[in-house]
């Protein structure tokens, strides 16, 4: 008599082979994915950074050596400085990457040489969306202004 058929056992081990092959592809797609949202928060922040940075240079904003705060809103206008302020637009971002930092200004050359400029280092602070506790990002960008 011919055999027709795979019996229970048989598709048992086939399932069990299956399913053991399938875990670590499921392991890797989900460290995948946090990777992916990892990066994507970041390429945001810096985008948000090389904004800021550039409307603070067409703006000839010169201010005094020093630290300034940054809190930057979605889609809002910002104020940065303090006797002398610059307004930046920052464009649209997620709320849950609660940007905040500071603009660092120094003078270039140091002294004694003439001053020709100033290095502005922008340091943004955030939240990924992947992160686990309360853990802060930071994300840093510096340019050069040109003197008065």
């Amino acid at each position: 008599m011919r055999r027709r058929g795979l019996s229970l056992l048989e598709i048992l081990i086939a399932s069990g082979i299956m399913v053991a092959a399938m875990v670590p592809l499921w392991g890797l797609m989900g460290t995948s994915h946090k990777q992916v949202t990892l990066s994507a928060d970041e390429i945001r922040v810096s985008q948000l950074a090389v904004e800021i940075l550039e409307q603070i240079e067409n703006k000839g904003w010169f201010p005094a050596d020093g630290s300034y705060p940054v809190k930057a809103e979605s889609g809002k206008l910002i104020s940065i400085g303090n006797a002398i302020k610059v307004e930046v637009q920052v464009g649209s971002f997620p709320e849950y990457l609660d940007l905040d930092g500071k603009i660092s200004v120094k003078r270039y050359p140091p002294a004694p040489r003439a001053e020709t400029g100033k290095i502005m280092s922008l340091e943004l602070n955030y939240k990924s969306k992947e992160q686990v506790g309360e853990e802060i990002k930071n994300y840093e960008l510096s340019t050069f202004v040109s003197g008065n």
